[in-house]
Formats: structure tokens, sequence, C-alpha cells
């Protein structure tokens, strides 16, 4: 009997479990549209034979056959309520505006010029006025040499230069000066030709003289041979009965008076005739030109040692000359040439220096840069001309790039970097040299474009994109990105100012996922 009742009590439990197996199928089909088979974990057979004595049915493999059909259950509504779930996202409207890349970069302040000062004379250095680091300006006096020793010096290159020009006067007399330029340049051999030639002109107009002035003497004669017949006779010569007596009287006063005119005649142009002035005009000039080669000649010397001793004159002039200059314009001190800071001083107050040697280095603080090195990843950002904001010692400064190093070195971590200049266009007198300077280049610019913030592009294989919303749906665009900052990108391709940008979740969508918006916010 105790038997029977056991066996009964395990059936009324084996038909709840199968009906609470049911109630849990049918939930499952109403949720998610499928069944599951439950099947009896026991058949008859197995029932009867557990009525038999010592024979007891396993209670938790029911247990464990409804904690796995509650597991099913789970897993399957999770599933599909996965599957039909919407992605909440916002967005941001597309507007234009404003982006510029300012490249922060560090460097040291140089000066662009240094000047080394040397000795143009060798003289004592009486006073030196710097040290180094002291800061001068423009005209300050740096050293003064010994004034006494710079006269005496001066005076002793004046007495060289006139030393050399008396050894050059020695070869030429002064009487001989006027002679000597009717001969420049000619040789003895040249002298004696030319005097040749003057001697042969001078016979030849002679000879032109003479034989005028012959002809117009002779005629002179005639005419007075002549007169002197007609005055000695009363009448020209011949017969009386050749003409009548009175006629030929007439006619005899009439020639006597023709005869004189002719004679006066020929004896002006014996005293002034134009052609024979000409010609004794030359010879005289002739003879002047004779004259002074003749003395040239006499005082002519050894050509070898005329050029020797000018040549010494004009060393004499140029060397002594420029000793004479350096020495004056050393007698003020020597100045600074810009306003500038020393940064050597070579020599010590009271020291005799010899000519070239250096005495002291300024720095100019009126051309100032500073020298940075820029990566190769930012060196296409960067050009000629840009501007530059500057910070020197907490002090601001405007500048602009003057140069960009056209080979690369290495930094000291082994990175490929491009030494570039940067002019300071406002230095003053309160920048120090060798300091950092802090340095922010306004590289790229670009005005009325699309700008986003940076976490809005996402990066693929394939290149840069952005999720925009469009009728319920995120689409995925690819964009060409521009000019970028450390927070904003210039998008250049791929969107337009109607599109609306997907904001939120962006590392989940993908291509056509439904997306619903919770709230826009426009950037």
């Amino acid at each position: 009997m105790a038997d029977n009742k056991e066996l009964n009590k395990e059936v009324e439990n084996k038909e709840e479990k199968k009906v609470s197996a049911a109630e849990s199928n049918n939930e499952i089909k109403e949720t998610t549209g499928s069944s599951v088979e439950i099947y009896d974990e026991y058949d008859e057979d197995e029932i009867e034979q557990s009525a038999k004595p010592k024979k007891k049915i396993k209670k938790k493999w029911i247990v464990i056959g409804v904690v796995a059909l509650l597991l099913i259950f789970f897993i399957v509504k999770g599933v599909l309520g996965a599957k039909n779930a919407v992605t909440i996202v916002e967005t941001a409207d597309i507007k234009k505006g404003t982006i510029e890349n300012i490249l922060s970069v560090s460097g040291t302040v140089e000066s662009a010029e240094t000047k080394s000062y040397f000795a143009d004379v060798a003289a004592p250095v009486e006073k030196l006025n710097v040290k180094v680091g002291d800061k001068v300006s423009n005209g300050d006096v740096l050293y003064t040499f010994n004034e006494k020793e710079l006269n005496l010096a001066e005076k002793q290159a004046q007495l060289a230069i006139k030393q050399a020009k008396g050894s050059y006067s020695a070869l030429f007399p002064e009487t001989a000066a006027a002679d000597r330029k009717y001969a420049e340049g000619m040789n003895a051999q040249q002298i004696n030709d030319r005097i040749d030639a003057i001697t042969a002109e001078i016979n030849a107009l002679n000879d032109k003289i003479t034989e005028k002035t012959n002809r117009m003497e002779k005629t002179l004669s005639d005419l007075n041979k002549t007169k002197l017949d007609l005055d000695q006779d009363g009448v020209l010569d011949g017969t009386e009965e050749d003409f009548d007596y009175n006629e030929r009287r007439e006619n005899d006063e009439q020639v006597a008076l023709a005869l004189n005119e002719a004679i006066a005649d020929v004896n002006y142009a014996i005293a002034h005739d134009s052609e024979i002035k000409g010609w004794n005009d030359q010879i005289t000039n002739l003879k002047e030109e004779q004259s002074h080669l003749t003395t040239a000649k006499a005082s002519q010397v050894n050509g070898g040692q005329v050029q020797s001793t000018k040549a010494s004159l004009e060393t004499a002039q140029l060397t002594q000359g420029d000793a004479i200059a350096k020495l004056e314009a050393a007698k003020g001190g020597v100045k600074a040439d810009f306003n500038g800071v020393v940064t050597e001083v070579d020599i010590v107050e009271g020291a005799t220096v010899a000519s070239g040697t250096k005495i002291v280095t300024l720095a100019n603080l009126d051309d100032v840069q500073v020298n940075v090195q820029v990566s190769k990843t930012d060196l296409p950002k960067i050009s000629v001309g840009q501007k530059v904001d500057i910070k020197i010692n907490g002090k601001d400064y405007n500048g602009e790039i003057l140069q960009i190093s056209g080979s690369a070195t290495k930094n000291a971590n082994g990175v490929a970097v491009v030494d570039t200049k940067i002019k300071v266009t406002n230095p003053d007198k309160d920048i120090i040299l060798g300091v950092e300077a802090n340095n922010k280049i306004h590289a790229e610019k670009a005005d009325n474009t699309i700008v986003l913030p940076y976490e809005y592009v996402v990066t693929d294989a394939e290149g840069d994109y952005v999720f925009v919303l469009e009728n319920g749906t995120a689409v995925k665009k690819p964009v060409k990105i521009g000019i970028s900052t450390s927070t904003e990108a210039q998008i250049t391709e791929g969107l337009t100012e109607n599109d609306k940008v997907i904001t939120t979740n962006l590392d989940t969508l993908t291509d056509g996922m439904p997306v619903a918006v919770m709230e826009a916010k426009n950037e």
C-alpha cells in the first residue's frame, strides 16, 4: 500500500510539470510565433518500472528540462527584439565658417647678423668700454686707441708719401717740366725723328716764303726801274718821232701815277701777305716744339728707372693714404654700427694690438630671428611670408617665416625635421638672445567653408566618411578633408549645407541602419 501511494504521487507531479511546460510553450509561441515541442521524460513502461520497490525517479532531470526551456525562451526573445530595435542618435546642421591651422613650435632666439670689429691700426688700446653681455646702442664707443700713438703713425705715413714723391721728382727737374709733355710717351729715337721732321718742315716753309718774296721783289724792282727812267728823262723811253710830244707828256704823267700805286701795292704785299704770315707762324710753332724736344731729350732718363720710381710713388700714395684715413677714423674711437649685444671681447685694456687683431664681436638686436624645427608632417602647411605670433621671455612680438631649409636633418629623437627661420619684425632692447621662444604659425586658413568637429569624422580602410540622416536611416557619405586642426576638419567634398550629420553612436552605426533623432543640436 505504501508503494502504491508513492507511485501515485510521482504520477501527479509528472502531470503538473507537463502542464507547466505546456504553458511555457504557449508563451514562447505567442512571443516568437514558434513553438517548442516538449516530450514527457517518462513513458508508461518507465512508470510501471518505477512502481517497483527501490526504483526511485530522479527529480533533478525534470528541473533541468524546465530551466533549459526558459533559457531558450529568453534567448529567442532577445534576438528578435534586437533585430527590430531603432538606434537613437543626435544630429547637427551643416554650417559654413572659418578654419585656421595654427602650428605651435618652440625655437631659439638668435641674431641674424653678427659683426666682429678688427683693429685697423697698430696702437695701444686706451679704453675698453664693454664686456661680454653688455647691450649697446648704435653709435656707442666700444673702445679707443692712444691718440699720441695715432698722431705719430700718421706723421710717419705722410713722410713716406713725401719721400716717394721726392724720388720721382728728382728724375725730372722742374725746369724741364714744360718740355717733358712734348716728349711724353716717346723714346730717344722717336724724339730724334720728330726733330728731323720739324727741320724739314721748316725748310720747306722757308723755301715757299723765299720763292714768293723773290717774285714780289722782282716785280717791285721792275716797277722802280721804270719809274726811275721816267723821272730821269721826263718821258718814257722812245723817240720823238713815235709820239707827239704833248701827248707823250700827258701820257707819262698818267703812267707815273700808276707806277706809284703799283709800287705801293707790292710793298704792302711783301710786308703783309697773309700766306707768308701763315707760313711764318707755322715756322715759329715748329721751332718751339723742336726746342722743347731737344731739351726733353737732354733730360731724358732710363725708362725702367722712371717706371720703378713712379710705381713706388703710387704704392706709397695708396698704402700710406689708406693708413692715414684709418688713423684719422680711429682717433674718435670705434663705434657700434647697430643696436646689439656684446658676445665676445678678445683683448684687454692697455694692450698694444697689431692691425687685423679681433677686438669685439656684436650680435645685432635690430635683426633678430627665431630658429625652429618643423616636422615633415607639418612642412606642407607652412610657407615663406606666413605670419607668426612670438612670445619671448613673456613678451609678445610679431614675426613672419623668413626661410625654409631645402634639406632635412634628424633631431635628438631621430625624427626628420626641417630648419626654419622666423624673422622678428618688431624687435626691441628687451629681447634676450639664446632663450627659448614660443611661436604660433598662422599656417593654412579657409573662410566660408564647411567645418565639422573632428569627432564627427570616421575613418576606415576606404578613407574618411561621416553619417548623415536621410529618411530615418543612417547613410554613410565619403568626404574629403582639407585643412585640419586638433579639433576641427574642413570638408571640401562630400557634404552640402542641407545635410544633417549624425554626431552620436558612430561606432555602432552601419550604412542604411534605421535611426531616430533624440534631439537636434546646432554646432
